[in-house]
């Protein structure tokens, strides 16, 4: 009845082996306040009976800045990944064709990874990560490019051409 071992949270579990590989824990589970590190070392480990908590995950993407964990969490929600204020803050220095080259920067490594897939015939941990990773990078480009295009041309600023050319008739 219950022996049905597949994964539930795919992503999550996949964004906890990241986070411990990308990271020091020992360094973050000491800035975060956990007072053995061993202790976030277990609770970033599958199958422990001890899990993050919600304030601890809090804690840990502070101190570390990463937020894989996060992104893990919305992805298995089917939710778009995260994105932190500072990247809309920052990207107002950005003009629109800075915004575009970033993009197609992205969107041609997002490219050279599938084709490294398709030449492996098959997609590794790695790749895969790798794969999300990116394309998650390009949607909040993407989501940057809106919001600027947004900001830079409201639409009561677009040309309405019936108006003008109502005044343009009185005018004449």
């Amino acid at each position: 009845m219950f022996a049905n071992d597949k994964p539930t949270h795919i992503h999550v579990d996949h964004a906890y082996r990241e986070f411990a590989k990308q990271e020091n824990i020992k360094d973050i589970a000491l800035a975060a306040g956990f007072h053995n590190p061993q202790l976030l070392r277990n609770k970033l480990r599958l199958g422990q009976a001890h899990k993050l908590t919600v304030s601890e995950l809090i804690k840990i993407v502070k101190v570390s800045g990463n937020r894989c964990i996060i992104d893990g969490l919305l992805l298995d929600l089917h939710c778009q990944p995260s994105m932190p204020f500072e990247a809309e803050q920052t990207s107002e220095t950005l003009t629109l064709s800075d915004h575009l080259l970033k993009i197609y920067t992205n969107a041609g490594e997002l490219s050279e990874q599938i084709k490294l897939a398709k030449d492996k015939r098959g997609v590794t941990n790695d790749i895969r990560h790798q794969v999300v990773s990116r394309s998650m990078t390009i949607i909040n480009e993407l989501r940057l490019l809106i919001q600027r295009v947004e900001a830079q041309c409201p639409l009561n600023s677009i040309v309405d051409t019936p108006r003008i050319h109502r005044s343009l008739q009185v005018v004449s």
